[in-house]
């Protein structure tokens, strides 16, 4: 079924096994609390809750990576997946009986999509586009085909209304629509049915949703934090004006000049529930809906960074960050970062092995991930 995490560009999990894992190890046993200040997928916050006890406190600017983080750290027991799924399944397949709309959908995943792609692409977006259902709405047609835009809303419609498993039923649905989502990397913008990319769309829409929520949902119910800990939507600077000596913050700031709400606008609609009027290609929300970061400013990212390692300086918090050795595209690089962090720190650097996403490559000249260095610098106040 492949991977069953989210699809996050930068992503931590690889380097947690390749020296950012033994970093962590060594400066967590001094700290009560641990503190990741750009959560992203979560990998990190996950790693420090299931193998340290450390409180982890999670923040972002999105409400997905905050439900991703929430989905393992609000919670010291792992829960009974195939009970949680039982009955969540089976709730949302009642929300789908007797759905007309769906039947249609059904009728048209049984076709065969191989010729007239063009036609069948525009089939699926009519069907979709005056559906009631948020999703279908939005995104039928385009990342998904009716079918599996109709499943999504019906298992976001019917998650647990227990607190707990409800967290756990999000964050996997959030997974799999990661997994399924017909986009080249990430949700910033679907495949077309062009000559070249319908067969990846077509691909993408025979991906089964219920199948990659029920693997997502057993992987996530067997985590579990030691001590538990606490995730909230917000900016990493108010977060670090919080802190205080006691604490170890980890800052794995945006890399990209695109702010990654456009990204993930996909995801975060999932998270929220709700989703306002699309527009363009990629089916973006309104420009106003969409968290902004000066991180992801060339202009302001230097400033964003030094003011936000000031203020982690002066509150004495020690900290660990990680960033692409050479430059990226909202102007900082590893080096960059390294010299602003001499300004307030005693900086240890060290340098690995890694693989970064190009938003989503194209298969002639450019790979969708590519070999890449990354520091990891640990700030002692």
């Amino acid at each position: 079924m492949g991977s069953r995490t989210v699809k996050y560009m930068g992503s931590k999990r690889a380097m947690l096994a390749n020296g950012l894992g033994d970093a962590l190890r060594t400066h967590l046993p001094q700290a009560g609390r641990f503190a990741d200040l750009f959560a992203g997928s979560s990998a990190v916050s996950w790693f420090v809750a299931q193998n340290s006890n450390c409180e982890v406190f999670a923040t972002d600017l999105q409400q997905f990576a905050v439900s991703l983080a929430e989905a393992v750290i609000s919670r010291n027991a792992a829960l009974g997946s195939v009970g949680v799924w039982s009955s969540w399944s089976v709730n949302a397949a009642s929300w789908l009986s007797g759905n007309a709309l769906f039947k249609r959908a059904e009728e048209f995943d049984a076709k065969k999509w191989g010729s007239a792609r063009c036609r069948i692409v525009d089939e699926a977006r009519v069907m979709c586009s005056d559906s009631p259902w948020p999703i279908t709405r939005a995104y039928g047609g385009h990342y998904f085909s009716p079918k599996q835009a109709l499943s999504i809303d019906a298992l976001r419609a019917t998650v647990p209304s227990d607190v707990i498993e409800r967290k756990a039923a999000l964050a996997a649905l959030i997974c799999a629509a990661s997994q399924c989502a017909a986009a080249p990397g990430h949700t910033a913008q679907p495949f077309q049915p062009t000559k070249g990319a319908a067969k990846f769309l077509f691909e993408a829409w025979r991906r089964d949703v219920w199948g990659h929520v029920e693997i997502a949902l057993t992987e996530i119910c067997s985590k579990h934090a030691r001590t538990v800990g606490r995730a909230e939507v917000s900016d990493a600077q108010s977060v670090a004006e919080r802190l205080t000596s006691a604490d170890l913050a980890f800052i794995d700031p945006p890399y990209s000049g695109v702010h990654y709400s456009r990204f993930y606008h996909v995801l975060e609609t999932i998270a929220q529930g709700t989703c306002g009027e699309v527009s363009g290609v990629g089916r973006y929300p309104d420009p106003s809906k969409r968290p902004k970061s000066d991180f992801s400013l060339q202009t302001k990212s230097k400033a964003a960074l030094d003011k936000l390692l000031a203020t982690l300086s002066e509150r004495r918090v020690r900290t660990i960050v990680t960033f692409p050795k050479e430059e990226t595209s909202n102007g900082l690089s590893g080096p960059i970062v390294q010299g602003v962090a001499e300004s307030y720190f005693d900086v240890t650097e060290k340098v690995v092995n890694g693989r970064f996403s190009t938003l989503g490559g194209n298969l002639e000249n450019r790979k969708a991930r590519i070999p890449a260095y990354e520091v990891i610098l640990v700030l002692s106040p």
